[in-house]
């Protein structure tokens, strides 16, 4: 089958958008598809000195990406890019259509008679112009399923605010890759200590100053922040005082971030709620999780129902996200157990390989092609 996907992620970039992007588009294409990746033209926004994008997300180049024109015209922009890209669907004349964020090419490419499904990370907001596309593609979309949300909770969002039936929204969860979990990174850390760690962004919402708090009362142990802007790590260290057991690393190259992880004996995940800044926690798809379970290691994260949609207590400890000394007994507990960590870091695997992959959520998706 031939796929055109659709993106307007930033290739390459540092943003997390465009690593799922590049994964999926490899997953498509390992499924023996031939897969051709839409993506804006954006120089000036690029990651600079990447010799080979392939590389750099850490996918085979087992697919094509084609870079669009995508003038920096305001109000124009988008629909510019979008016609454009049906332009090149026209030329390529594939099997199936699909995508994230350019609701407008997807309107356009299913009406002009292509197989069209895209996913949907967030609800649209209300009156724009993507949310007019939205509400037109729908109404053309002659197919049972209309579109792809990465929870439950999201799926049902859009069933209430659309009258949808559920039935029509398909739901599929982010996934991971798959990595050697024997790499390590060139650096090392102390083997002398148990080393915790934390792997993503440092913006307001991601629970950094629980890890603060935790390597404030365990100077035994060291905290391992992997991640995150200049200006994030620099505001971060001021406000831990620049404890000796708290490591900041900055951003680290996609394709080598499982290294870090594998270094590690537990990892923490305490995602905050909307009060604290963390507006998708309640219909997110948890990818962090899928990546941590990946690694085959014991797992701490906030008790949040976007992330029980996914696992439970045989794959993680849950705590309340915004108590500390919840998570200074969760942790402490863990450490003391250490038959508990290797059974949940096993059992998380396990569930992670049948469930979370790219694998699995490529073919979940191309299931509905019919």
């Amino acid at each position: 089958m031939k796929i055109v996907y659709i993106s307007r992620s930033i290739i390459p970039s540092r943003t997390a958008n465009s690593i799922n992007v590049m994964k999926m588009c490899s997953s498509f294409a390992s499924l023996g598809h031939e897969v051709i990746l839409l993506a804006p033209w954006t120089k000036k926004l690029e990651e600079k000195e990447i010799d080979d994008i392939f590389e750099y997300y850490g996918v085979e180049e087992n697919f094509i990406l084609k870079k669009i024109y995508s003038p920096n015209i305001k109000y124009l922009k988008k629909k510019i890019y979008s016609y454009l890209c049906l332009k090149k669907v026209q030329k390529i004349n594939p099997d199936f259509v699909y995508g994230r964020d350019d609701m407008f090419a997807f309107y356009l490419t299913q009406k002009n008679g292509y197989f069209t499904l895209f996913e949907r990370h967030e609800p649209f907001r209300k009156n724009d112009f993507e949310h007019k596309m939205f509400k037109k593609f729908l109404g053309i979309k002659k197919n049972k399923i209309k579109f792809v949300t990465i929870s439950k909770k999201l799926r049902e969002i859009y069933s209430k605010s659309y009258n949808l039936k559920e039935d029509e929204i398909s739901v599929a969860q982010s996934a991971t890759g798959l990595f050697n979990n024997q790499d390590l990174p060139d650096i090392e850390f102390s083997k002398d200590k148990i080393n915790i760690g934390y792997i993503g962004s440092l913006f307001k919402g991601r629970g950094i100053e629980t890890i603060i708090e935790l390597a404030k009362h365990f100077a035994n142990i060291d905290f391992h922040i992997i991640g995150g802007k200049k200006e994030d790590i620099i505001y971060w260290k001021e406000k831990s005082k620049k404890l000796d057991n708290l490591f900041f690393y900055g951003f680290i190259n996609p394709k080598e971030t499982y290294k870090y992880r594998n270094m590690c004996d537990i990892l923490l995940a305490p995602y905050q709620g909307e009060k604290a800044g963390n507006r998708n926690s309640d219909y997110m798809s948890p990818i962090k999780i899928f990546e941590y379970m990946a690694s085959k290691k014991s797992i701490i994260c906030s008790d949040l129902p976007a992330i029980r949609e996914s696992i439970n207590e045989n794959h993680a400890i849950f705590v309340k996200n915004d108590d500390v000394n919840e998570w200074i007994k969760a942790l402490s507990s863990l450490i003391d157990n250490q038959n508990n960590m290797k059974k949940l870091s096993e059992n998380a695997y396990d569930y992670c390989l049948k469930n979370f992959t790219y694998e699995a959520r490529s073919k979940k998706i191309l299931e509905l092609v019919k």
